[in-house]
């Protein structure tokens, strides 16, 4: 099973954010998971991978040819693709479960990116979204605006779960793996 974890490459965030990063790697690894990230060994990203890694986890770093020289040494598997929209496109193939972690412009562009795709493709993939501090409010209203307002089917947003704490993300990770295994 691969879990595409989408995050910042910023260093320095507010600890629990950092927390919240170690703890999903560790469940990755110790679930016997794959991680499917952007492979870069910076921010969030970093966090996660070292975590996974010292967990027990195979790890997919999928890097654009721009970031090559950031790659992390701990991917198992470095996928290099030309540009941002080819690593998404790798990403959303290889996923099975995607969290999205805090994260700047680059996550919220995956984020809706993997949203649309699941949606148009019929895929019944959960995308969990770890709104810490309420990092992700306005983008999730938007949606559910949207679906009030016709634009798209209040069924839709069924893919997405927020979990607003660590305890929250691993509970809807769990209840992922269940329905996978259904």
């Amino acid at each position: 099973m691969n879990v595409v974890v989408y995050c910042s490459s910023v260093d320095n965030l507010p600890q629990h954010w950092q927390d919240a990063a170690s703890r999903l790697g560790k469940w990755i690894g110790s679930h016997k998971t794959q991680l499917v990230y952007g492979g870069v060994e910076s921010g969030l990203m970093k966090i996660t991978s070292t975590a996974a890694k010292d967990s027990g986890a195979k790890i997919v770093g999928v890097v654009p040819a721009r970031r090559l020289d950031a790659a992390s040494p701990l991917n198992d598997v470095q996928v290099p693709t030309s540009d941002l929209n080819d690593r998404k496109g790798v990403m959303q193939m290889l996923g099975d479960i995607f969290v999205v972690l805090p994260g700047g412009y680059g996550t919220l562009d995956e984020f809706t990116t993997s949203f649309s795709y699941l949606n148009f493709t019929c895929q019944k993939k959960n995308i969990i979204v770890v709104n810490l501090d309420g990092i992700f409010d306005n983008i999730l209203a938007q949606l559910r605006i949207m679906a009030e307002k016709g634009l798209m089917k209040p069924e839709q947003l069924a893919i997405v779960t927020e979990a607003s704490s660590s305890e929250e993300m691993i509970a809807a990770l769990e209840e992922s793996v269940r329905e996978i295994k259904q």
